[in-house]
């Protein structure tokens, strides 16, 4: 499946014709989480199960996303509340450490 026109500018870096939904699944479903528009996310959960997304999340998103994005997304997938928690929780320890070594 091919990427739809709308979705183009999130992925300004890339050339968008040899983008493969199913080969680069990790690429599309992290940047739409992390920068996309309403549309972008419900493209996303139209075109990804929940399992697909939750599966990302733990592999890559708890780590990269900022907390916000990484719960709504957790909630979205109707992940435990114990594991959202504590992935939020981890994300903005992991925001602060940053922040804390940038500062000096």
């Amino acid at each position: 499946m091919k990427l739809p026109e709308f979705l183009y500018p999130l992925y300004w870096e890339y050339n968008v014709a040899t983008i493969d939904t199913v080969r680069h699944a990790d690429v599309i479903i992290g940047r739409i989480m992390e920068r996309g528009t309403w549309a972008a996310m419900g493209w996303l959960l139209q075109n990804f199960s929940k399992s697909e997304i939750a599966g990302f999340l733990e592999r890559k998103g708890k780590q990269l996303l900022p907390p916000r994005e990484l719960n709504y997304w957790a909630m979205v997938c109707d992940l435990p509340p114990d594991k959202r928690h504590k992935w939020v929780n981890d994300a903005r320890e992991n925001r602060n450490e940053w922040r804390s070594r940038v500062a000096h």
